[in-house]
């Protein structure tokens, strides 16, 4: 069964959790944990500027590409595989959006059970053929930690 992982960043609002971030990419869930043991104030931060960076990485090859293709004298070659690397951004592109739409009704419903238990920060939810693990952070709670770090 496969296990996929999910944070939720959440901060306290009158009393309410109320959600700020949804992290469903393995790799920016590390980045933040690693931000937190290292006592970094503003974790979230940190995701964000990686994510921008990727973001424009990914949009200057994309550019290069698009570039490339409307080059009138590209040997073919290179032309079939500039389209295949367009269709299979536009296919991931696809899977992302969907996953971030899946990812949102899980968070959701983890928060409701958040809400109703404030100990509940790292829990698994199940179904016929996935399982996700849940974890909940809490702003305030991730600044007073690392405020004790340092």
């Amino acid at each position: 069964m496969k296990t996929a992982m999910l944070a939720l960043v959440v901060k306290f609002e009158k009393e309410a959790p109320s959600l700020v971030e949804i992290l469903s990419d393995d790799r920016e869930i590390r980045l933040f944990e690693g931000h937190i043991a290292q006592g970094d104030g503003d974790p979230l931060q940190k995701v964000y500027e990686v994510r921008e960076l990727q973001n424009k990485e990914d949009s200057e090859f994309a550019d290069y590409v698009e570039d490339l293709l409307s080059q009138p004298f590209v040997r073919t070659e290179i032309r079939e595989h500039g389209v295949q690397w367009l269709k299979s951004k536009i296919r991931i592109e696809q899977y992302q959006r969907n996953e971030a739409e899946a990812a949102k009704i899980i968070a959701e419903y983890a928060l409701k059970l958040f809400q109703s238990d404030k100990e509940r920060t790292d829990f698994f939810l199940a179904g016929p053929s996935s399982k996700v693990r849940v974890r909940i952070f809490v702003l305030d709670q991730v600044a007073k930690s690392s405020q004790q770090a340092a």
